[in-house]
């Protein structure tokens, strides 16, 4: 009994521990960094110190394959031959005269004509019930399309708040035909980049970083343009966005 007692214990004490393991894992940061440049996009993903590429995934060296030998003991395939010709049928020969047809069956009398009454398919017709019309039916899949849209928003509106973009990291040269041009597109990009950066920050959090719009009188910094930044969430965030939006698609009846 007492090395019974003893089992359970320790199993209790390792299921408490995976249970720990989840609840961690749950509250980990996941951060999820981008890098656009000249080179092309980039995209890693971050758990603690584990650092995995998403985009461009290296590519595979293809292993060449060995040619095809055919065997010695193979046949080569038979050459078809045609059939021969069938023999004509021989005219001289003479024919078989052809039966003489049998004579004519009497035909039946005429029946009388059924009186006149409603046809069938009009019986049928009217027993069969109207179908609705799709005046009926617009309300209810416009409300079901509704709901599943209020849904989806929702989802997504917790989904980006429990998010963070933080470390950014933006060099944009502008480059115009001529110098007044230049200072003019400098500040209507400017005036983009904060009207930009004010509306995202109604939906997720934003800690700008460094972003420098300078105005390239040569050309020659259009090369250099980059934009790199971070994008932090949780997994507890997630999971509870999924469980939220199927409980509303089951209360909706979609599942």
């Amino acid at each position: 009994m007492a090395a019974l007692w003893l089992i359970v214990r320790i199993l209790l004490w390792v299921l408490a521990a995976l249970l720990g393991l989840v609840a961690l894992a749950l509250f980990v940061p996941i951060t999820a960094e981008l890098r656009a440049d000249e080179t092309g996009f980039a995209a890693w993903l971050r758990v603690l110190f584990v650092r995995i590429k998403l985009y461009p995934r290296p590519e595979k060296e293809e292993k060449p394959q060995p040619e095809k030998r055919k065997r010695k003991n193979e046949k080569t395939p038979a050459p078809k031959t045609k059939p021969f010709p069938e023999a004509a049928p021989d005219r001289s020969a003479p024919q078989a005269a052809p039966e003489s047809e049998p004579p004519e069956k009497e035909k039946p009398a005429p029946k009388a004509a059924p009186a006149p009454g409603p046809a069938p398919e009009k019986k049928a017709k009217a027993a069969q019930p109207k179908s609705p019309s799709l005046a009926d039916k617009l309300p209810k899949d416009l409300d079901r399309t509704l709901a599943l849209v209020s849904t989806a928003g929702g989802a997504v509106r917790r989904l980006l708040a429990g998010l963070t973009v933080h470390d950014i990291d933006a060099f944009l040269p502008v480059h115009r035909g001529s110098a007044s041009d230049t200072a003019l597109a400098v500040g209507h990009v400017w005036a983009a980049v904060g009207a930009g950066l004010g509306a995202l920050q109604n939906f997720i959090r934003i800690r700008p970083g460094q972003i420098t719009v300078r105005p390239d009188y040569t050309g020659d910094e259009e090369r250099n343009a980059s934009f790199s930044c971070k994008i932090t969430g949780c997994l507890f965030i997630m999971v509870s966005v999924g469980i939220w939006a199927f409980r509303r698609l089951k209360e909706q009846k979609f599942l």
